[in-house]
C-alpha cells in the first residue's frame, strides 16, 4: 500500500506539473500577445507623432510666410499713406495757386 501511496503522490505531483507548466504555458502566450498588441498601438501612436511634428512644421513655415506677407502689406501702407499725404498737399498747393490766380484774373 505504501508503494501504491507513493506512486498516487508522484502522479499526483507530475498532474500538478503538468497542469501548472500548461497554465505558465498559457500566461506566457498571453502576454506575447499582449506585447505583440502594444508594439501595435506604439507604433501607430509614433506615426500620428511623426505626422502631427510634420503639420505643425508645415503649419510653422506657413505662419512664417504670412508673417513676411504682413510685414510687407504694412510696408506698403505706410508708403501709400505717406504718398497720399503728399499729394494732397500738392493739391492744396496747387489749389491754393489755383486762387492766387483766380483772384489775379477777377
Amino acid at each position: 500500500m505504501a508503494g501504491t501511496d507513493s506512486r498516487k503522490q508522484l502522479l499526483t505531483l507530475i498532474r500538478d506539473f503538468a497542469a501548472e507548466k500548461s497554465h505558465g504555458e498559457r500566461r506566457v502566450a498571453g502576454l506575447q500577445k499582449r506585447i505583440q498588441e502594444l508594439q501595435s498601438e506604439l507604433d501607430t501612436a509614433n506615426a500620428e507623432l511623426e505626422e502631427s511634428k510634420r503639420s505643425k512644421e508645415a503649419s510653422e513655415q506657413e505662419l512664417k510666410g504670412f508673417e513676411v506677407e504682413l510685414a510687407m502689406n504694412e510696408a506698403s501702407i505706410q508708403t501709400l499713406e505717406t504718398r497720399n499725404s503728399a499729394i494732397q498737399r500738392e493739391i492744396s498747393v496747387v489749389g491754393s495757386d489755383l486762387e492766387v490766380l483766380k483772384r489775379q484774373l477777377y
